[in-house]
């Protein structure tokens, strides 16, 4: 008789701000250790140069001001949209030219090409959410978990 009414829809789940911070977290990561083994292959798959890290460090700072800044949905679709066509465009790029014109020397490999797919999809997902300002938190007194007495 009291069970609860079963979920059917994503309405109300903050999915743009989470997936903009794992995909923060992700690139954020990959260009941080890439500041470190500049000139090689990370675990022998991902290429490290320093034009590389920048943009991975970049796009995860956009993407991690969309994650908890209190942001519009067009300024979160604004500028998750640019971090995606950003990966698109290496994506190309770098099946045009496996060195990028000499701004990764050492190569990208098949692994990048996955790499750089995978976060334009992420991407696309995160823009085309139906309400993205909703918050990745909230103080809910009422559903009885409230952030304040923690």
């Amino acid at each position: 008789m009291g069970t609860p009414p079963i979920r059917t829809t994503t309405e109300g789940v903050p999915v743009a701000k989470s997936l903009s911070f794992m995909i923060a977290v992700i690139v954020g990561g990959h260009g941080l250790i890439g500041l470190f083994i500049e000139g090689e292959h990370m675990l022998g798959i991902f290429t490290v140069d320093i034009v590389l890290d920048a943009i991975y460090l970049g796009t995860a700072g956009l993407l991690l001001a969309v994650a908890v800044l209190d942001l519009s949905a067009l300024t979160i679709r604004i500028i998750v949209g640019f971090v995606g066509v950003s990966y698109l465009a290496l994506f190309l790029a770098g099946l045009a030219d496996r060195q990028l014109a000499g701004a990764a020397p050492t190569g990208l490999t098949l692994m990048d090409d996955v790499l750089f797919a995978g976060l334009v999809a992420a991407c696309a997902v995160a823009a085309l959410q139906p309400r993205p300002e909703l918050p990745l938190w909230v103080d809910n007194e009422a559903a009885g978990h409230s952030l304040s007495k923690l």
